[in-house]
């Protein structure tokens, strides 16, 4: 595999990392809560010098799973 030029690399970087304002837009959750998620490892948290991602798959598996709970424990939410 050939060098990736930095579009290449900012596409792979788009295509499986969120960063954390992106993560709590699709999470739909407090940042407090988001990051009870990442204490309790709920939420893996991939740090590289300064910078904090999340994995894309993970986060949309959570939403995907909150959902469901949202329509199991508060139903009038979904009216």
């Amino acid at each position: 595999m050939g060098k990736l030029n930095k579009q290449e690399q900012r596409q792979l970087l788009d295509h499986y990392f969120l960063s954390t304002t992106e993560a709590l837009a699709i999470l739909r959750i407090s940042k407090q809560n988001f990051y009870s998620l990442i204490h309790r490892d709920k939420i893996t948290k991939v740090k590289k010098d300064g910078a904090v991602l999340f994995f894309k798959e993970e986060i949309l598996a959570r939403a995907h799973a909150q959902n469901q709970l949202r329509q199991k424990y508060r139903p009038y939410d979904f009216n």
